[in-house]
């Protein structure tokens, strides 16, 4: 155990970037940590505000039907789907393809115990995302029903043991599918085609769940049910904490520790095999001599990072799962329209709200599909050649900007002429419903870049520390949210106001501040870039 918690501690230390902050010297690096500290905690603050008030508005629902435990099993199965979902595309590059393998394997420790760390190592990214779920819904839990002494005691066991099962589950999917895509020559984009497929399944499954509108909409033993069968195991938890069963205890903490352990070990009778697999590139076919074609600085560029992008499953994971969403969100609503979702969901304007908020629904797609927060990161120890390359370091720059908006503008095009079909919009909702996601394809993609410009991680030694849990993807991404955020309030605070008009004074906003990026990119660009 002792090995399995020293190999944890160490990369965690070294995936957040804590040693480095906690040791550096050099006052500028402190006052960026400093300032990062300050970002993720306000980023945090506002996520746990949303989460408590989220809470406390289902729970005053489920106070008059007196059924709060369903509060707790909704949002106990809304963690757990979530923890699923993110570790199926990152449990590859956490469990195989980071640099530092020769050396972890050739330290006198166990291979179980490799691969039980590197397990933990993604329990500890997805508990942060449950503390920020369960706990606000167990405060209001607390409030509203008053629980004994009991509750808390079994809520705080069970809140550590919440996400492994699924995350055991994930892992299983994620080591599965980089086994069998090794066995061929192109394994990494079956590994994504793969992945992306298991996803998609899982997502259609899920609105598969038996039961009729009626019953759904009932938001009682209905609901409660549709619940139980989406993720059985919510019914074992809420008899833990909510019915003080023992015995549920026992089960759901015994199930979780015996599925980590049996992983671990069975894992590890075949990690070095698929490692071996995921690293050996193969030939596509033999060489020939071709004439050589010449591009411009910028399309040579753009077609290297085009490359580098496809080239790694965990980018094409990570940063595409937002397209995918957006593309089987507009597909299903050619199969359950907007007027059936309201009354499923129990909200009869939900057509009128999709229609004229389906701009800021698109764009959240949209700002989940930033491929340039890690775009400067992913360079690592090869940044030097671009560095003396004597290409404008602002057209470097711009060809980066140029393959995330290759990524999400076309998908962006088919998801509106399907939204604008089955949400039936008017003409300025459908020329909203355009422009207003272009707008924030372009302003994630600039501000994506010169965020990871200003915070770089280039000292990674596995692909996704730079592509999910590095300070450039997170600041980015909660400077994406809250630009969503603010058209939201005005929505709410401006209630007497055409949304139309609010749209489109924002995206008249949104435009300036995609031209002043722009600005800034071409004059700081040079500077920046040679900075780092």
């Amino acid at each position: 155990m002792i090995n399995i918690w020293r190999l944890t501690k160490l990369q965690l230390l070294s995936t957040f970037g804590l040693n480095k902050a906690l040791h550096t010297k050099d006052p500028a690096e402190r006052r960026k940590a400093l300032l990062l500290s300050i970002t993720i905690m306000a980023g945090v603050l506002m996520i746990g505000a949303f989460s408590f008030s989220y809470s406390f508005m289902m729970g005053m629902a489920f106070e008059e039907l007196g059924r709060m435990y369903l509060l707790l099993a909704i949002m106990m199965a809304v963690t757990s789907i979530v923890g699923f979902f993110t570790t199926v595309y990152k449990a590859s590059g956490v469990l195989f393809s980071y640099k530092d393998y020769d050396m972890i394997m050739s330290l006198p420790v166990k291979t179980s115990h490799v691969v039980a760390s590197r397990v933990l190592q993604l329990y500890v990214m997805n508990l942060f995302f449950t503390l920020l779920v369960m706990l606000p819904a167990g405060a209001v839990y607390a409030i509203q029903v008053n629980p004994g002494v009991l509750f808390y005691l079994f809520f705080l066991m069970t809140l550590l043991f919440i996400t492994l099962l699924p995350i055991i589950a994930a892992t299983i999917i994620g080591a599965l599918i980089s086994w069998v895509s090794s066995r061929f020559r192109a394994s990494k984009m079956i590994s994504v085609v793969f992945t992306f497929a298991v996803l998609i399944l899982f997502m259609l499954g899920s609105f598969n769940l038996n039961g009729d509108q009626q019953e759904l909409a009932d938001m009682g033993a209905g609901l409660g049910d549709a619940i139980f069968k989406l993720y059985p195991l919510a019914s074992v938890y809420v008899d833990a904490v909510c019915s003080y069963r023992v015995s549920s205890l026992i089960f759901f903490i015994a199930l979780s520790v015996l599925a980590f352990v049996l992983f671990s070990a069975v894992l590890a009778t075949r990690y070095k095999a698929i490692h071996t697999g995921l690293m050996t590139s193969h030939s596509g076919s033999r060489y020939t001599m071709k004439p050589l074609q010449a591009n411009s600085a910028f399309k040579a560029l753009y077609f290297k990072e085009l490359r580098r992008y496809f080239s790694s499953a965990n980018y094409v994971l990570n940063t595409g799962i937002g397209m995918v969403l957006l593309l089987v969100m507009s597909v299903s609503l050619l199969f359950v329209s907007s007027e059936k979702l309201g009354v499923v969901l129990n909200i009869p304007q939900l057509s009128e709200y999709l229609s004229t908020l389906s701009p800021l629904v698109v764009s959240l797609f949209v700002v989940l599909s930033c491929t340039t927060a890690s775009s400067v990161s992913l360079e690592g120890n090869h940044l030097w050649i671009l560095q003396s390359s004597p290409v404008s370091k602002p057209t470097i720059i711009l060809s980066k900007v140029a393959v995330n908006l290759t990524i999400t503008l076309p998908v962006i095009a088919v998801s509106w002429g399907l939204l604008i079909y089955t949400l039936r919009t008017g003409w300025m909702e459908s020329i909203l419903m355009l422009v207003i996601p272009v707008l924030y394809a372009c302003y994630s993609a600039m501000l994506g870049v010169i965020v990871n410009l200003k915070l770089p991680k280039l000292d990674w030694t596995s692909e996704v520390t730079a592509i999910k849990q590095s300070a450039a993807v997170l600041v980015s991404m909660i400077l994406g949210f809250i630009s969503l955020v603010v058209p939201a309030a005005l929505f709410m605070l401006l209630r007497s106001v055409n949304g139309n008009l609010i749209l489109l004074g924002y995206g008249i906003l949104m435009a300036a501040v995609c031209a002043g990026m722009y600005r800034y990119i071409r004059i700081s660009g040079e500077r920046l870039f040679l900075r780092l």
